[in-house]
């Protein structure tokens, strides 16, 4: 509603928090915490002449600005200054500068993380690869401001609390918050305390703990051990109770869950699409939903109705638990989640034409060749029936050999946007433990891509060092970056779409001998 009179040229306070969602082509949603309770909105900085009164919902206060123009910008002030977005274009045109700008983070939620002294953990990595990225656009990127940010998960360390929110997020990426639209998914430390038994750490226990687990498991409360399916078993201390609200997650965030910026409607918050422009985005659930046979099967029911109803050049999946990874701290051939998003969706994707999915929760970074066909543990990947082929060789999808658009799928692992989990100084695995020790196949899963170990930090099959993804799309072109926190690209490949729609590889075509040469 628009307020008879106000007058936005007074001070006011600043906002502790504000943010976009839902940007569409006719309108958007700005939601902030203190400040002004009125929304001051125009065409220009200096002309703010629409005036709105905010919406109070789960202690934030929410505008929808109506009646835009697509593609344009439009300023706003909710406090100490004046605020830019730009509503998206039309679905399937471009920006007027050419390219959809993205920025994607995995794992980033460390900036508050505190041992058990209260000493930061992992203090200024966010932030260095929130740098990184703004050298790299600025070098690289000719300064373009970015149209939407997603959140790979795990945003808010160890519970995503409304307070580590605060801190690991809002804090630290303040500007792009309030001038993108924020795109996230739910991962394991969204959802609060969970129990684990410490005995599975035992490699890392004193003497006196290893003893006592010869007498059974150890039970204590950990950030992101839940692994229930229900929200509203949020356990926000660890006291085992739930807090009765369900997570912060929920609450902070308004998502399309109605489809009203494009896609199906899905009914729920914790998996939703958009469009924006020529990019189709799908965020879905791999923490709850896929925590459960039954709820996993509603949500592949609605994202075949999504994609059979998507008819955008390109189409970008992402959730937390990565189908492929073999990270220091999560392996996708024994953890059940990173299991069933690859045997479950793997093939819907393919089917369906989604070109790149992107997930964090391993802190390193891993990309894959151009797959097909691959569902199963690591071990039964063959690069002859599962990668398209070049001479004989996996394809690298670089710039000068870029991937042809069809029926196959990138898989990216993002989650070293706060911190990477290395393996020095662990002792190695032994038996079923997993947690707390060395993997002899460290980053050396074979549907990733290889690196020349001789560079520092690089493994086999993957990179340990801190960063952030860019993804460009264009009319023809999806290319995906790996920047590090200098602003240097690690890794790159591209995908060109083709000029019709019978150059493409028919649906349902083998795998076996696919090929570029």
């Amino acid at each position: 509603p628009i307020f008879g009179f106000a007058d936005c040229s007074t001070s006011a306070p600043a906002p502790e928090r504000a943010f976009l969602q839902k940007v569409g082509a006719e309108s958007a949603v700005v939601r902030w915490r203190g400040g002004r309770s009125v929304l001051c909105a125009g065409e220009t900085a200096d002309d703010l002449s629409r005036i709105f009164e905010a919406e109070l919902i789960d202690g934030h206060r929410s505008v929808r600005i109506d009646g835009l123009a697509p593609d344009r910008q439009y300023f706003y002030e909710v406090g100490d200054q004046v605020r830019s977005f730009r509503t998206a274009p039309d679905a399937g045109a471009l920006p007027s500068d050419g390219r959809v700008h993205v920025w994607i983070i995995g794992d980033s939620g460390t900036a508050g993380e505190r041992n058990s002294e209260g000493e930061l953990e992992h203090e200024g990595e966010a932030a260095a690869v929130r740098d990184g990225f703004r050298r790299y656009n600025a070098e690289q990127g000719a300064g373009e401001p970015v149209d939407l940010f997603l959140l790979l998960g795990d945003s808010a360390y160890p519970a995503g609390l409304d307070e580590q929110w605060q801190e690991s997020f809002f804090d630290v990426y303040p500007d792009l918050a309030a001038s993108a639209m924020t795109v996230p998914t739910i991962g394991n430390h969204e959802m609060g305390y969970g129990l684990i038994d410490l005995c599975q750490l035992r490699s890392l226990l004193p003497p006196r703990a290893t003893a006592a687990c010869e007498k059974g498991p150890l039970f204590r409360p950990l950030g992101g051990a839940s692994s229930a399916s229900d929200p509203m078993t949020y356990d926000e201390d660890g006291d085992g109770v739930p807090s009765g609200a369900g997570p912060p997650y929920l609450k902070i965030f308004d998502l399309p869950a109605d489809g009203e910026i494009g896609g199906v409607a899905s009914g729920t918050e914790l998996y939703y699409s958009l469009d924006y422009g020529p990019l189709h985005v799908i965020s879905l659930d791999s923490q709850l939903s896929n925590g459960n046979s039954e709820k996993r099967a509603v949500m592949a029911a609605w994202l075949k109705r999504d994609l059979e109803a998507n008819a955008l050049p390109w189409t970008v999946v992402i959730f937390h638990h990565p189908p492929y990874s073999k990270g220091a701290n999560h392996d996708s051939d024994t953890e059940q989640r990173e299991i069933d998003m690859r045997t479950d969706f793997g093939p819907l994707f393919e089917r369906h034409g989604v070109d790149v999915v992107y997930s964090g929760h391993a802190h390193s970074y891993e990309r894959s060749w151009s797959l097909q066909g691959h569902v199963g543990a690591s071990g039964t990947f063959s690069a002859e029936r599962h990668a398209l082929l070049a001479e004989g060789e996996p394809a690298f999808g670089g710039v000068e050999r870029p991937y042809p658009q069809a029926q196959r799928t990138v898989y990216t692992v993002a989650g070293n946007s706060g911190h990477v989990t290395s393996v020095d100084g662990r002792p190695p695995c032994e038996g079923n433990n997993r947690i707390g020790c060395r993997f002899e196949d460290w980053l050396e899963h074979p549907a990733h891509r290889t690196f020349d170990t001789s560079l520092d930090d690089h493994a086999p099959n993957g990179i340990a060092r801190i960063g952030s993804v860019v993804l460009d799309v264009t009319a023809r072109t999806l290319r995906s970056r790996f920047v590090d926190d200098s602003g240097q690209v690690l890794d790159e490949f591209v995908i060109e779409r083709a000029p019709s729609i019978s150059a493409f590889e028919a649906p349902g075509s083998p795998s076996s001998g696919a090929r570029l040469d």
